[in-house]
């Protein structure tokens, strides 16, 4: 079953684990948006989530393995959206 809004939503300023070939970079959930003009198909609404990183490791625009305690482990394809005063920002949107 797809992921929901209030399962990323309850992860609010909680750490993400993106895992790379040498190394895990840690992202904080910093934002959690539901699109109000998508549909809703199969009960899911579209939204987005906003993560936040440090400036140590720059993100590219692909699929990550990413892991949370209670969310478990997934496959996300992230975007870098720019940086904010404490780190770059990157989005995932579920549809």
């Amino acid at each position: 079953m797809p992921y929901q809004y209030d399962e990323f939503e309850n992860c609010l300023n909680q750490q993400f684990t993106l895992q790379l070939t040498d190394q895990s970079v840690k992202l904080q959930l910093i934002s959690v948006d539901k699109h109000p003009n998508s549909d809703t198909v199969n009960g899911v609404q579209a939204f987005s989530a906003v993560f936040r990183g440090d400036n140590t490791v720059l993100l590219q625009q692909q699929t990550y393995p990413i892991e949370h305690d209670s969310l478990g482990s997934m496959q996300l394809f992230i975007v870098p959206i720019g940086p904010d005063e404490k780190g770059m920002r990157y989005e995932a949107v579920f549809a």
